[in-house]
């Protein structure tokens, strides 16, 4: 039997992130999304049911799950690693692939579909 590994993302439902602009898809840089084309962001959690909907339609729809967890402290307390990041700043989304932090600050649902099937 496969198990599916998780990807969790921590973050503010309502908060708009980059969504599909360099810095969604090279991870976090010092220019953040200051620079983002007006429309490029997009609230947290439609990113994440979009790019739910991409991985279920895939074929690694068998191989991970996705969960959103709103920031609060008693979410965030679930992954000792994820509380210690956002202690020291305010860097959501964070997306852990399999208990791991994988990437921060934004992204693409087509690029993080991308870079699982390069796993």
């Amino acid at each position: 039997m496969n198990q599916k590994h998780d990807i969790d993302v921590y973050g503010k439902a309502a908060d708009l992130i980059c969504a599909g602009c360099s810095h969604a898809t090279e991870g976090s840089s010092e220019q953040g999304c200051s620079t983002c084309a007006p429309g490029a962001k997009r609230a947290t959690i439609d990113l994440v049911d979009e790019f739910r909907r991409l991985l279920e339609s895939s074929e690694l729809a068998d191989r991970y799950r996705v969960s959103f967890y709103e920031s609060t402290p008693e979410n965030i307390a679930r992954d000792a690693d994820v509380q210690r990041l956002l202690s020291m700043a305010s860097l959501e989304p964070v997306i852990c692939i399999g208990g791991k932090i994988a990437y921060l600050g934004g992204f693409s649902p087509e690029g993080l579909l991308a870079e699982l099937r390069k796993r």
